[in-house]
């Protein structure tokens, strides 16, 4: 099971049953505010928090310095995601005049879909899923509307990753057009066909715009969340168990657990899935849990990549991903072009991510990624042979 961030009392209460009791807020000292607060803003659920005060004018109650923290934080969000909606929007006219097929996830449109308000969610940057025999025309589109491209050398996204990164130089939007709905190194397993023949439109922020089926979604906010693994927010639990309790649309369980088991994941999302039966007391059916954890196919108890699981499960290292994927890889060759983009990425990839604007700080950020990469290395060299072990073992 995972472990969620541990934040106030209070704050979980909030989140879990929306409605704390009176006598619950009175008693909280003036002090716990500013805890409160400053976790809410950490677990991007500041938004909820906010909300909810006002809604009830309980803003009274709390020390005018926690407010005008969270009344800052407020207007910085509102802002940013006033651009990110903007941003969008330009993106799919851009996409729809040249005929691409574009389906927004999570961001703006997942924000309005959950809470009907795009301010209400903190986010950072721009999903998109597009067909991958579209990127070509992807990249001409994001060259035309002024985005520069961010990869640490040319072609190592689309052979090694999920998606493509373009980032605006004057605003620092970054837009991430992925064409699958998993991370490696489950990339190849994924079929989008079902996906996209899934796909709904819906009238959202005045635009009409292909969205993901709810059985899709949910999925894909399991993913992503092990995906992120430790630095995850306690908003994305949220944000998944209020998706699944939602009545105006039933979530399809039997396309949701057909397409986790065609993914090879299905034990990972019950994983997922415990954590909110266990913390948020979602109602997920037992059969659905038995089917998630049951093996699709009686050879599929022996997993084929004994060592890249056993690297998947070290969610305290950074970087599992990237070693999964490399002990995913057949051959020397892949292997040491992989490692090598991942090590010594190009020097405009280096500035773009650091913000370095001269040589001495070019060469100093790559000294600083050797030692990081080092120290890191050595750890997962302690993971590895504790792999090989434990896959002797097995």
């Amino acid at each position: 099971m995972l472990t969620l961030p541990s934040v106030h009392p209070f704050l979980m209460t909030l989140l879990m049953d929306g409605q704390p009791e009176r006598e619950q807020l009175t008693a909280l000292p003036h002090h716990s505010w500013k805890t409160i607060i400053e976790e809410a803003i950490a677990q991007r659920v500041a938004a909820i928090l906010f909300r909810w005060l006002n809604n009830l004018n309980h803003q009274y109650l709390i020390p005018i310095h926690s407010l005008n923290l969270l009344k800052q934080q407020m207007m910085r969000q509102a802002a940013w995601n006033l651009l990110l909606t903007k941003e969008l929007g330009r993106i799919l006219a851009a996409c729809q005049q040249r005929g691409i097929a574009c389906i927004p996830i999570r961001g703006p449109v997942f924000a309005a879909q959950l809470y009907g308000d795009c301010s209400m969610r903190q986010m950072d940057d721009l999903d998109l899923l597009v067909h991958r025999e579209d990127l070509s025309s992807i990249k001409e589109i994001f060259d035309h509307l002024g985005y520069a491209r961010h990869e640490q050398r040319p072609g190592f996204l689309e052979a090694y990753s999920y998606s493509l990164e373009f980032i605006h130089p004057q605003y620092g939007v970054m837009v991430e057009p992925h064409w699958t709905l998993v991370y490696p190194p489950f990339v190849a397993t994924a079929a989008m066909e079902p996906v996209w023949a899934r796909a709904v439109k819906q009238r959202l922020m005045g635009m009409d715009t292909w969205t993901l089926s709810q059985a899709d979604l949910v999925l894909h906010l399991c993913l992503h969340l092990l995906h992120k693994s430790e630095h995850t927010p306690l908003l994305w639990y949220y944000e998944l168990d209020t998706l699944i309790s939602q009545k105006r649309s039933p979530l399809d369980w039997n396309v949701f657990v057909h397409q986790a088991q065609a993914m090879g994941q299905a034990g990972l999302i019950a994983d997922v899935l415990a954590t909110l039966i266990h913390h948020f007391h979602s109602t997920i059916p037992d059969s659905i849990m038995n089917r998630l954890l049951r093996p699709s196919r009686p050879s599929s108890s022996i997993s084929p990549h004994p060592m890249r699981d056993h690297m998947l499960a070290q969610s305290s290292l950074n970087g599992r991903e990237e070693f999964a994927l490399l002990c995913s890889l057949q051959g020397v060759r892949p292997r040491i072009q992989y490692a090598y983009a991942l090590l010594f990425p190009s020097p405009q990839y280096m500035a773009q991510r650091y913000g370095l604007s001269s040589p001495m700080g070019l060469i100093s950020s790559y000294i600083t990624r050797v030692c990081h990469l080092f120290r890191e290395g050595c750890k997962w060299a302690a993971a590895w042979l504790a792999a090989a072990l434990a896959t002797r073992q097995g």
